[in-house]
């Protein structure tokens, strides 16, 4: 299921935005006020207060619905980022827009068919500021929340909303920056809610999108980064290898995606997608023959220390018997010394170098599956 918007309230910013009288304004810019038509012309300051005054009711969450069904409201918050010249109105339009897509209890809003919504994020999240793409980010995210926002996120412009995403992953700023590890998180976030999305469309089109996949496998690849990008890059391209299969054209980038990012193992997730491969038996033989593939498993069949590596060892190790079972699959993963090894010490319980057992409580039945694969691939040798 989606996550919740509350999840990621911890990470959020203050959702009331406080008027500072010396830093609002310069002047009326280019527009004087006058005494004849007043409301008609506002000084650049009036309209500041008025953006602030918005953005402080939609922190309020039962003003949220209200306001998001007043006729033109939202649409004139937006167009303060695309109409006025002041850093601090458009980081006060960002918040206000973060605000509102919270919607409430009950609701999340349906801004993802506002256009004008859409482009005004996507400009957000380019800004120099990083206090408003944290918003934006932040705001896309709860919009991706609901699933019938997600098939129009990504139906947008041809995938634009997912590249900016994707280009916020990839982005290489100062990862000890808070603010900065916030707008990555939001943008990971928002990709793994939209990947668990229920409708075929949403999830179809990031399968297919370019590049998403592999930097998902790069950012895990990367030294760099916040653990929590990762764990949810990690989640993400778990759950795509439970909806793309052969003969998908995206299952070979998926496979090649999953062999770059086997090197993270602070979750079991990698190894859970190559199980979840395994388990179809139209994807197998094209796993076998996938280049690198088998030595990534090897690895993480053979991986020692952290948390979760003996759940990550049992896990892959049942990926490989489940590949053993095509008989046309026995001879090339018997000639590896990698995975005959460790399905050898699978079989058998053998302690690994620090005396600790492999598996130390598998199944009986998981066991003599195991031990039968490994007969299998002697015989085929």
């Amino acid at each position: 299921a989606n996550a919740n918007a509350n999840a990621n309230a911890n990470s959020r910013p203050n959702d009331r935005f406080h008027i500072d009288a010396t830093a609002t304004t310069n002047g009326a810019n280019g527009i004087n006020g006058t005494t004849a038509g007043a409301g008609l012309y506002m000084t650049e300051a009036a309209r500041f207060n008025a953006i602030a005054v918005l953005t402080n009711l939609a922190a309020v969450e039962q003003n949220r619905m209200l306001m998001l069904s007043e006729p033109g409201l939202v649409n004139n918050i937006a167009r303060v980022v695309h109409n006025e010249r002041s850093d601090v109105a458009r980081q006060c339009s960002s918040l206000a827009i973060m605000n509102l897509s919270n919607g409430d209890r009950e609701h999340v809003p349906e801004l993802a068919g506002n256009d004008l919504i859409l482009e005004t994020i996507i400009k957000l999240m380019k800004d120099d500021d990083l206090e408003t793409r944290r918003n934006a980010a932040i705001a896309l995210f709860n919009v991706a929340c609901a699933d019938e926002n997600t098939v129009k996120l990504v139906r947008y412009k041809d995938g634009i909303i997912l590249e900016v995403l994707l280009q916020c992953l990839s982005s290489d700023e100062d990862d000890q920056n808070e603010i900065n590890n916030d707008v990555r998180t939001n943008a990971a976030e928002a990709l793994f809610n939209m990947a668990c999305s229920s409708i075929d469309e949403t999830t179809d089109r990031m399968a297919s999108h370019a590049g998403l996949l592999e930097t998902l496998a790069l950012v895990l690849r990367g030294t760099m980064g916040c653990k929590e990008v990762k764990l949810y890059c990690a989640a993400t391209l778990r759950r795509m290898a439970e909806i793309i299969h052969a003969p998908k054209r995206s299952q070979l980038e998926l496979l090649s995606a999953l062999v770059k990012a086997h090197v993270w193992t602070r979750t079991p997730c990698i190894a859970e997608a190559f199980l979840t491969q395994a388990q179809e038996e139209r994807n197998r033989h094209v796993m076998v023959e996938h280049n690198g593939l088998l030595n990534a498993l090897s690895k993480l069949a053979l991986s020692i220390g952290g948390a979760d590596s003996e759940k990550i060892r049992l896990t892959t190790v049942s990926a490989l018997e489940h590949l053993s079972r095509d008989e046309e699959n026995r001879e090339i993963l018997g000639q590896h010394e990698g995975i005959m090894l460790a399905m050898t010490r699978a079989s058998y319980n053998i302690p690994d170098d620090d005396g600790e057992s492999i598996a130390t409580s598998p199944s009986i039945v998981a066991n003599r599956r195991v031990q039968l694969a490994l007969k299998h691939l002697v015989s085929a040798m």
